[in-house]
């Protein structure tokens, strides 16, 4: 009897909790057909300048002109822009909506509606889903073409096509009790052991709608096996004949190297262990990938295991007081984690240094670095906070202001649905996705978490008082 109730005890335990997540934001009842921001700062995302004293015409959804300001209004809603600078709107290029971003003591349940909303009000108007429930992201896809969607466009991949007892299912088990670990597992593992399955795999997410195919080449914990270079090639192979880009987890040099010698269009999570010499660099630039370095994933794990995490302004403002309570360093503190795990958090300490270096060294080669932040899928990425914070870190490590906005907007567009891409720029003729901040990003990377309007094709964001 006293084993039947402990079960019953530790099953109760494990369950993830519910919160009660703010509405955040709401769409504009009736947006005029023609908007104005007058007097702007413009940074298109074409050169690495930006325009000053620009009035931006906004029709039926479309940037129709972009011109020195003065010229007469029409009869146009304005929007003052002096002393503000236009951006393109934002592009996660690394989030998980249906994932939650809560730490392993105080599983919560995903809430997808939320990390939706959440992204758009910080400007987020499109983003790259690169793991997840394929049921759940089939319904959340049919959703976003509702146009009262409060969310971003965004383009998904499913399941992680992954080694069979490698990461993340390896992870997994060693950071959350079952059950949650069954269910975690579940959403982002879709594990392989032949080159026969991984082209099923592939064939299977396709057929289930996804746009891209994710792969993992990781070994979390340190000891754990990785995928071997047959089935990564057999991943991306089948991938490319079926006309979709192939994107990979990566943790070294060695994984990102069998990554591009297999085909892979980006990695996901860059060099974050160990080093990066300038010939590895060299040759991830003659591969053509692209790198989102998701900086921000191992800052913020440093600072839960240094008792120093502390959410943003912004993050307080995007999630409930009940979600941030058990990052506290109190509760924090009374947490036993597993040594696996603090021998991985052990290691990101310690190539902390190595980490920003490898960043800059790839932008020295000319790789293109692309903004991501894990949103929603590793723990402590609040949503479209984690992003803001991620803006920062690459210039930290190094990148201008004005490339880590391009592979915040314009580069991650063009990845995602190609060069023609009708957003990611602002041009006439493509979508108004806007953000209005106030400051100069080019100056001040953390201008970008003060937005003063979001525009999502034409239409403003407005936020709802708590």
């Amino acid at each position: 009897m006293r084993s039947w109730l402990l079960a019953v005890v530790a099953f109760c335990s494990a369950c993830p909790a519910s919160h009660r997540y703010p509405q955040l934001i709401r769409l504009e009842a009736s947006p005029p057909p023609v908007t104005v921001f007058r007097d702007v700062r413009v940074f298109t995302a074409l050169t690495d300048t930006a325009l000053e004293h620009q009035d931006v015409r906004v029709e039926g959804g479309t940037i129709v002109s972009l011109a020195p300001t003065g010229a007469d209004l029409g009869g146009a809603r304005v929007i003052e822009g002096s002393g503000k600078t236009l951006v393109p709107g934002f592009v996660d290029f690394h989030v998980h909506l249906t994932g939650s971003p809560a730490p392993p003591w105080a599983v919560a349940w995903p809430d997808e509606a939320h990390n939706a909303r959440a992204m758009l009000a910080v400007g987020i108007t499109s983003a790259m889903d690169v793991g997840g429930e394929l049921d759940r992201l089939e319904k959340l896809d049919k959703a976003q073409r509702d146009p009262a969607w409060l969310g971003p466009r965004f383009w998904y991949s499913g399941q992680i096509v992954s080694l069979r007892g490698g990461y993340p299912t390896s992870m997994v088990k060693i950071l959350f009790p079952w059950p949650a670990s069954a269910l975690a597992d579940k959403r982002f593992a879709g594990p392989i052991d032949h080159p026969l399955e991984a082209r099923a795999a592939v064939d299977w997410r396709l057929h289930r709608g996804a746009h891209h195919i994710k792969l993992a080449i990781a070994s979390v914990p340190l000891d754990a096996q990785t995928m071997p270079a047959e089935l990564v090639r057999a991943t991306v192979e089948r991938a490319h004949q079926k006309g979709v880009k192939a994107v990979a987890h990566v943790d070294t040099a060695v994984h990102a190297l069998r990554a591009v010698r297999a085909g892979v269009d980006a990695l996901m999570h860059g060099i974050h262990l160990g080093a990066l010499t300038a010939e590895e660099a060299q040759e991830l630039k003659a591969s053509g990938v692209v790198v989102s370095p998701t900086l921000v994933v191992f800052d913020r794990a440093e600072k839960l295991l240094e008792f120093r995490f502390v959410p943003t302004d912004v993050e307080r403002r995007l999630y409930p007081e009940s979600f941030l309570v058990p990052f506290s360093p109190e509760v924090n503190r009374q947490q036993t984690l597993d040594p696996q795990l603090l021998e991985w958090l052990g290691k990101l300490r310690a190539d902390r240094d190595a980490r920003l270096a490898a960043v800059k060294t790839l932008y020295d080669a000319g790789v293109p670095i692309l903004a991501g932040s894990d949103g929603a899928g590793s723990i402590g990425c609040l949503v479209g906070g984690a992003f803001l914070d991620e803006l920062r870190l690459l210039v930290e490590a190094g990148v201008p202001p004005a490339a880590v906005l391009k592979g915040a907007t314009v580069l991650p567009a063009r990845f995602i649905v190609g060069e023609r891409a009708d957003f990611g720029t602002i041009e006439p003729g493509k979508r108004a996705d806007l953000v209005l901040l106030d400051g100069d990003p080019l100056a001040d990377i953390t201008a970008t978490s003060r937005a003063v309007h979001v525009m999502k094709g034409g239409v403003l964001v407005e936020a709802v008082d708590p």
